[in-house]
């Protein structure tokens, strides 16, 4: 049982998560899985899937789909997606606060996985310091 000062955060130590969150982003995942399980096997266990290379290339594509949904969520369930985080500039290493978190624009960025393109978003930051403008990793 978690105490006043320890969030519930259902496990994750990504505060971003509630457990309430984190049960809902579960099933609605659980239930794309599903689907991707009746893709592949349809309702008389072949989906007319006759050769190998038509199974294993619908399977690595459902499996990557998932597995990009999975990346996805986790980077949308990261601290530094919060734009109220101080984060270390990368250039100087100074801490930087987003000026306005709660008007912050968070701007769609993309990342080339080995299982295909995952999108996320990300406030900016800009360092006094350096001047510099860059986005927290995540």
């Amino acid at each position: 049982m978690d105490s006043p000062e320890t969030p519930d955060h259902g496990g994750s130590i990504m505060p971003r998560i509630t457990t309430q969150e984190l049960k809902a982003r579960r099933q609605e995942f659980l239930e794309e899985a599903g689907r991707a399980f009746d893709q592949m096997l349809g309702s008389d266990g072949q989906n007319a899937l006759v050769t190998f290379e038509q199974r294993e290339d619908r399977a690595c594509e459902l499996g990557d789909a998932l597995t990009r949904r999975l990346l996805e969520e986790h980077l949308a369930a990261d601290d530094v997606a919060d734009p109220g985080v101080e984060v270390a500039c990368p250039i100087c290493a100074e801490v930087v606060c987003c000026e306005s978190p709660e008007q912050a624009e968070l701007q769609r960025r993309q990342v080339r996985t080995r299982r295909g393109m995952v999108e996320y978003e990300r406030a900016a930051r800009r360092c006094q310091r350096c001047r510099r403008v860059f986005f927290p990793r995540g």
